[in-house]
């Protein structure tokens, strides 16, 4: 439960306007604001004081905060239901594993990775006597999400290197985009699943691979795959070279995965060098999460202010507003870390939860997004709170675009804060549809420039913020279980065993043809 200190630290905090907080202390802005790798975090429009932080703060240590983050960076079982750790920090070397299997297998990855990487971009690798000219990335979950919003992200630094393309959706429409146009000697498919067996990667992966063969020959078709995967012995029965199957071991989990084998697209399209920047911007952000102090620590305060905002002050959603086309893909990142994570009900002790868990995520890419969901955000009945996403190199920028795009972000937050409030004049009701309440809370997170060093180091802030968060909650964030029984019941439907399906479902089936009646 929430201890009192809190609860009444919100309670106050609560009658004051956030524009009378804001001014009440000149210091607040430098107070309230901290960097590190390149990524500046203010939050100084959150209904919070250094009073109502340091609560935070000791609650949070309260709970046994160090030894949990000890545990969770020198490879202990933090993720106790299904009895192994969460070592994706590994793949960056920001844990404490030296001398370890974990770090044995990371270093020979890795090596393993680079070299393929690199043969490929010089055209060493030629499956059917082609250089590569695409690479086609068939996951879902985080074995899409992450590489796809990096390949995104830093598309400028890619360099001379194969184009990049994903896969992930079952409607065959998304697999027919990623070929079009292809050479089908040049292509190189890399099927990344952990297990090998996710029903939408093989089911995808196996119509590459015919469409492929249709091209060049069943007997090549293998060729021209590689693959990141547990299930070796599966990879290669698909018809996978073992050469060209990368280690994804089961202590990193999908949603934290791209850091691993599973950025081994990412390592031939962008390079090498650029992934290995990626990983040193989020190892930055690694050894600051382990030792900074806790009021000053990035991860710690980002999950301090969401948890403070969905358990205190009673928002149950966040919307991440990204201001740069190439962090569009960011909200969906966020969405997936976060909502497969802390959407518990449960303890990590099988208890019921005191607490609700994390907030909904939900957002988009500004300034697209202030023609349509803004309006909601300053005069709907619901206050939620506003991540904006920046780069501070576009303030500054000789282009004019960049420089409107970073004074929208500015305006907006101030919007959200001040409002407006017009004199009733004449015409009253116009001037009340016209008046925005204000009051409603925001934070700023400021990257220097969008780099290989400062995403990672961004991508490392949310999944620490989100394990500092599952303390908080005192839940497991490394399991999905709410994922699987929706697999379990796709398979029943397929298999047409109805009984246990509600009416409604049965009746929808039957209607669409999917079974007889």
């Amino acid at each position: 439960m929430l201890p009192p200190e809190l609860t009444a630290h919100a309670a106050r905090l609560g009658e004051v306007r956030l524009r009378e907080l804001m001014g009440a202390d000149p210091g607040r802005a430098a107070s309230l604001l901290m960097a590190h790798a390149g990524i500046e975090l203010d939050f100084s429009k959150q209904r919070l004081d250094p009073s109502s932080l340091a609560a935070l703060v000791a609650h949070l240590e309260g709970l046994g905060f160090a030894a949990r983050r000890d545990a969770l960076l020198s490879g202990g079982i933090v993720n106790a239901s299904e009895g192994r750790p969460a070592l994706h920090t590994a793949y960056r070397h920001g844990a404490r594993v030296q001398g370890s299997d974990a770090e044995h297998l990371v270093d020979e990855t890795q090596a393993q990775t680079r070299a393929f990487a690199t043969r490929v971009r010089g055209g060493d690798f030629r499956p059917a006597g082609k250089p590569v000219s695409r690479v086609i990335n068939i996951g879902i979950g985080g074995s899409d999400l992450g590489p796809r919003l990096v390949a995104d992200a830093l598309a400028d630094h890619a360099g001379a290197g194969p184009e990049l393309r994903f896969v992930a959706s079952l409607d065959p429409t998304d697999l027919q985009h990623a070929v079009a146009g292809a050479d089908p000697e040049t292509l190189l498919f890399i099927i990344a699943s952990k297990s090998f067996s996710t029903q939408e990667t093989l089911m995808n992966g196996q119509a590459a691979r015919d469409w492929l063969a249709g091209h060049v020959g069943a007997a090549q078709a293998g060729r021209h795959f590689a693959a990141a995967s547990a299930a070796r012995d599966k990879a290669v029965a698909f018809g996978i070279a073992s050469d060209n199957v990368f280690d994804f071991p089961d202590w990193v989990g999908g949603r934290y995965s791209v850091w691993s084998a599973v950025g081994l697209s990412l390592e031939i399209g962008l390079g090498p060098d650029v992934f290995a920047a990626f990983r040193d911007g989020a190892r930055s952000m690694d050894a600051h999460f382990a030792i900074a102090p806790l009021a000053r620590n990035l991860p710690v305060v980002k999950a301090l202010v969401d948890f403070w905002n969905r358990n205190l002050l009673g928002h149950p959603s966040r919307c991440v507003a990204a201001y740069s086309a190439r962090l569009g893909l960011l909200p969906g990142y966020l969405q997936q870390l976060e909502m497969e994570s802390l959407g518990k009900s449960v303890t990590a002790n099988g208890e019921p939860a005191p607490l609700p868990g994390g907030a909904l995520v939900w957002g988009g890419c500004g300034t697209e997004v202030q023609h349509s969901f803004f309006q909601w955000l300053h005069q709907g009945g619901d206050v939620t709170p506003v991540d904006f996403i920046g780069i501070a190199s576009h303030f500054a920028s000789d282009d004019p675009r960049e420089r409107v795009l970073a004074a929208n972000m500015a305006a907006q937050g101030a919007a959200l804060l001040d409002g407006v409030q017009l004199p009733a004049g004449d015409d009253p009701a116009l001037a009340a549809q016209r008046s925005m309440p204000g009051g409603r809370i925001s934070s700023v997170l400021l990257l220097d420039a969008l780099t290989p060093g400062t995403l990672g180091a961004l991508l490392a802030l949310h999944e620490h913020k989100v394990f500092v968060e599952s303390v908080l909650y005192g839940i497991n964030p490394f399991d999905q279980w709410g994922v699987e029984l929706g697999k379990v019941l796709t398979k029943g439907i397929l298999d047409g065993e109805l009984s246990r399906y509600d009416a409604s479902t049965r009746a929808m089936l039957a209607r669409t043809g999917f079974v007889s009646d």
